[in-house]
């Protein structure tokens, strides 16, 4: 039978252009061919023939918008092959895109377009998706034609209210209706109602998204058919009501049956009063009502206005205009006076646009962004600004620590912060670690080394600011050895501590000895690390690190030998002296001959001394403890001259040792 084309209409039958379009443009619309689909002619679609294993999809190329009613017709031919004819096909709303293309057989095309809703027109039954034997239709979702849930949305039902056969080689007409108020979607298959159900398409389907593709898809496998479809030249059809730019037109076009009857009341303003298509170019606005014959020969009286007014567009944002810490991407919001048919278009030289779908964008960075509103056909154009703003101000904060590193004489350290006015607190350390409050919320004190943070947040814009710090410890305790001495006998009274060693390196060790019974000679040139011992006993090293107050000790034990002795049978007085203050021989001094650096003088017990000058008169005399002359009576020098002396002395070291000199010396100056 001959091939006709049922209009597409809206929900009161007109479908409305732009007044720039013609009719032939109007039919050539656009459509995207995948697989095995061919065009036939005429808006009519070829998806599969008489061969196994084929796939072919048609997709309309601008995306219908779901936040709005449509009303679609079309014809679809099943084939001729009924016992042995497959496998159907599908209208279906995806977002895959215009390249979608699914899988032969028993899915009907339809697989593997996530998220998507379909109406499938089912010509074999599988069982394992709950087909009917019968032709039938259901509605399916995200790729998936099993009826059963959660991707069976409907049905199914027999295809016509009869159950009777499809694959007739008939065309059948086929509506398809939404209505996004109830969210009632309803296929209508040989002009009588076949399923209608309750589907938020927008929400539950698409999460949100309204703006979607559409189009058709069908699939062979070991069995097969042609399997074809009709679209009409005005598939999309608007509401009844349209808006045109002053001194502009619109054309009309009736979706009616074909050869039908038309009339328009009132004439004016029309180029033709009885065409299925008319252009209408109004001076002003019109209400207007046609008569026809619509879809399956119901007779139809439909009204549409042409509102006439200036193209307005504007712009809002959400939350705001204003970029923060807190919102870091903002939603445009384009809208116009007209309410339908008008192309929007975000633009920035600044800023940038995430992404951008019909009237609305997703920006995320402050700058001027322009909306260009236009109607199908450019004649009527408006352009709006709104600008982003950015405000991540943060109100800075100074950390001050009061110590850098706990350490053996540190236990605690306070850490003081400074901020902006303003500014909330937020204090964190390390894992596990608390703190104590010193000046809420400015002043901590902590007891844990390791990173402590302070975050101080705008509340203005949540944006934060962050020191950190990190808090050290050194407990590296001196490495020390007191060092050693030798064993203090009559002959070797004192001793000097060698060998003391301090450790490790990078630190200022601080040296402080002291003993339980002994004593040191301050009197020598002092070494905290070589120092003189005068006595025996326990000597104490105590070092401590500058650096860090850590404190080590260790001893040093001194010996005195009772037994030692010394042989003083060399002991005697020199025959000159040389007191003129040049180092060198200044005083009359006992020793002994054959060692003479000994300190003979250190074990001597008893000293008598008497000087004589030459006269035999006495000039110097003393007793007790050793002394040694240094030329002078009364601390006046003695003249140059012959002197004589008379020594008895008593040495202790060892056995006691007596002695008496007699001798002469010279004095020189």
């Amino acid at each position: 039978m001959p091939r006709h084309s049922f209009l597409a209409s809206t929900l009161l039958g007109l479908v409305l252009t732009g007044s720039m379009m013609a009719w032939g443009e109007l039919a050539a619309q656009s459509y995207f061919l995948n697989g095995t689909a061919q065009s036939l002619g005429g808006d009519c679609y070829q998806l599969t023939t008489t061969q196994g294993n084929q796939n072919g999809t048609v997709w309309y190329s601008d995306l219908i918008d779901l936040s709005q009613p449509f009303d679609l017709n079309f014809t679809m031919n099943f084939g001729t092959f009924d016992a042995t004819g497959a496998d159907g096909m599908v209208f279906v709303l995806q977002d895959v895109g215009t390249n979608a293309l699914g899988q032969t057989g028993g899915a009907l095309g339809f697989s593997g377009f996530n998220p998507s809703f379909g109406i499938e027109f089912d010509t074999w039954q599988n069982g394992q998706y709950g087909d009917l034997i019968q032709d039938h239709i259901g509605f399916v979702s995200d790729g998936s034609v099993d009826h059963n849930p959660p991707t069976g949305l409907g049905g199914p039902v027999t295809a016509n209210a009869n159950g009777g056969n499809i694959e007739d080689g008939e065309e059948h007409p086929v509506r398809i209706t939404w209505d996004p108020n109830t969210q009632i979607i309803a296929v209508y298959f040989d002009c009588e109602l076949r399923l209608a159900n309750q589907v938020d398409l927008v929400n539950t389907i698409f999460s949100g998204q309204e703006f979607v593709y559409w189009g058709f898809t069908g699939s062979t496998g070991g069995s097969f058919n042609n399997q074809s479809v009709c679209l009409a030249p005005n598939i999309l059809a608007t509401g009844p009501e349209t808006w045109i730019c002053p001194g502009g037109s619109v054309e009309l076009n009736v979706i009616g049956a074909p050869n039908s009857d038309y009339s328009w009341e009132p004439a004016t303003f029309l180029s033709d009063s009885t065409g299925a298509t008319v252009i209408c170019t109004p001076d002003s606005s019109m209400t207007y009502v046609v008569t026809y014959e619509g879809f399956c020969e119901a007779q139809i009286s439909d009204t549409i206005h042409v509102e006439v007014a200036e193209l307005e567009g504007a712009a809002s944002a959400t939350p705001s205009t204003v970029l923060t810490c807190l919102v870091e991407s903002i939603e445009l919001e384009g809208s116009s006076n007209f309410p339908n048919g008008i192309d929007f278009l975000w633009e920035t030289m600044d800023g940038n646009i995430v992404n951008a779908l019909g009237p609305n964008a997703t920006v995320d960075e402050a700058g001027l962004y322009s909306l260009s509103v236009s109607n199908a056909d450019g004649s009527c154009t408006d352009n709006v600004q709104i600008e982003v703003i950015e405000d991540v101000e943060t109100l800075d904060n100074v950390l001050t620590p009061s110590a850098g590193a706990f350490t053996c004489s540190v236990d605690s350290i306070v850490l003081s912060a400074e901020a902006d006015a303003g500014a909330e607190f937020d204090w964190s350390g390390p894992s596990g670690a608390e703190f104590d409050w010193v000046v809420e919320p400015f002043t901590i004190l902590v007891q844990n080394p390791g990173t402590w943070e302070l975050t101080t947040t705008n509340p203005a814009n949540g944006c934060p600011s962050t020191s950190v710090i990190e808090l050290g410890s050194d407990f590296t305790l001196p490495e020390v050895f007191a060092g050693t001495a030798d064993t203090l006998t009559c002959a070797a009274p004192t001793a000097v501590v060698e060998g003391v060693t301090v450790g490790p390196d990078g630190y200022t060790p601080l040296l402080e000895w002291n003993w339980d019974n002994g004593a040191m000679n301050p009197f020598l040139p002092w070494s905290a690390e070589a120092p003189q011992v005068l006595l025996p006993g326990t000597y104490y090293l105590t070092v401590t690190f500058e650096e860090n107050g850590c404190t080590s000790t260790d001893s040093l034990v001194v010996y005195q030998d009772p037994e030692a002795t010394v042989d003083a049978s060399s002991a005697q007085l020199p025959n000159v002296i040389t007191p003129n203050q040049d180092g060198m021989n200044e005083r009359l001094t006992l020793y002994l001959a054959d060692n003479p650096d000994f300190p003979l003088l250190s074990i001597v017990e008893r000293y008598d001394l008497v000087i004589f000058n030459r006269w035999g008169g006495e000039v110097y005399r003393t007793t007790g403890a050793p002394v040694e002359w240094d030329g002078r009576i009364q601390n006046e020098p003695v003249a140059e001259g012959t002197y004589y002396y008379r020594l008895n002395y008593l040495i202790v070291c060892g056995e006691e040792q007596r002695g008496e000199l007699f001798g002469a010396f010279e004095v020189l100056r």
